[in-house]
């Protein structure tokens, strides 16, 4: 319980952050990004799942997709954590990062719980642009 496990709202909305958006910055709710399996990215480490992942590595690039989340590094230092099986659809989400960078402002997100902490956390700039810069590209 959140809530009651961890006191400070910030700790607490980046605890839950680490593998879930907050209200109104979901990739998902843009359309253009899909779940493929398992929500756990060792089901991508072995077997069939790095079969997919390998993959999906080699190829999604030539069907327009890209691993937003993919592991934090020198190229990818803020968001989410890495999900191996979050994808999302380039022709599309290109667009909407680049509007979202231009027009996203961290005061538009309300009406929940934890907003308070969006602006502190910089929830548009760490988390909605904190995505692969592969994903990025038009």
């Amino acid at each position: 319980n959140a809530d009651k496990d961890i006191k400070d709202p910030v700790a607490r909305a980046r605890k839950i952050l680490e593998y879930s958006s907050m209200p109104g910055t979901s990739r998902h709710h843009w359309g253009t990004d899909i779940d493929l399996n398992a929500f756990v990215n060792s089901w991508f480490e072995a077997g069939e799942g790095l079969k997919l992942y390998t993959w999906m590595q080699s190829n999604a690039h030539k069907y327009g997709f890209c691993q937003p989340y993919s592991a934090m590094g020198s190229d990818r230092h803020t968001g989410y954590n890495e999900e191996k099986w979050h994808w999302s659809w380039m022709p599309v989400s290109a667009v909407l990062t680049h509007l979202a960078e231009k027009n996203l402002k961290n005061g538009m997100l309300g009406g929940f719980q934890g907003a308070e902490t969006a602006s502190e956390i910089d929830i548009v700039k760490n988390y909605v642009l904190g995505i692969s810069p592969a994903c990025r590209k038009n």
